[in-house]
Formats: C-alpha cells, structure tokens, sequence
C-alpha cells in the first residue's frame, strides 16, 4: 500500500480519536455501546441454537410444504390398431429373444410414457444358456 494513503488513513483515525476523546474522556459511551453489541448478539445466538435444539430434538414439528408434482397425469394409454397390427407381425415372424426384448421394452415405456435417454444403438440383452 502506498505510504502516502497509510499516513492519510492514520491522520483520519487519530483525528477521530481525538474528537471522540473530547466527547466521552472516561469511554464510557464506547464501553456501553461494545458490551450491548456482544450482549444483545449473544442473547440472539441463545435462541437460535435453542431453537435449532428443540427442532432436531423432535419438540417442534415444522409443518409439511407439499410440494407441486411435475408428473404427467394421463390416463391409459391403448395402442392404436395400427401399431397391434405391427406389433403382431412382429411377433409372427421367426424372430430370436433379443427381439422379442426389445419389442416388451419398447411397448413397456411407450405405455408408461417413461422417456429414455438417447444411446447407442447396440443391444446389450444377452442370451442366457
């Protein structure tokens, strides 16, 4: 920091000072007001901790929010003619499990509505021997 501002700042404090010590010689306006500061700040942590105490401690119960639900509310959801035609000839044809898997899959979220995240396309359904 600059000497210049330090020895400026210095002049400052010390000519507040003065003038404080003018006003109040025995300090007992400065003595008054630091022991109510500490007084009153303590008197607030008091009942802050308290508080938190009782709170944790099960004596105080805070009320439930109900938070609102972003959930879709739907009714059933039927697939249409065309899709059971699809579906259909899909399982008609000689198809192996993995298919038939991902088929339930597909038709399982589709009905639930549940939305999944884009991946890769591999399918990771191995058969069991």
């Amino acid at each position: 920091m600059n000497t210049f501002v330090l020895l400026q700042v210095s002049e400052q404090v010390a000519a507040k000072s003065a003038d404080m010590a003018a006003k109040d010689p025995h300090g007992i306006i400065i003595t008054a007001v630091s022991v109510s500061v500490v007084f009153i700040a303590l008197i607030i942590l008091y009942f802050a901790y308290t508080f938190i105490g009782k709170l944790t401690s099960g004596q105080i119960k805070m009320p439930k929010i109900k938070l609102p639900s972003f959930k879709k509310k739907t009714a059933e959801v039927h697939p249409t003619p065309e899709e059971m035609a699809a579906i259909a000839l899909a399982l008609e044809s000689k198809r192996s499990g993995e298919v038939y898997a991902a088929i339930g899959l597909a038709l399982h979220q589709h009905m639930n509505e549940k939305v999944h995240d884009n991946e890769s396309y591999v399918i990771t359904i191995k058969r069991r021997n």
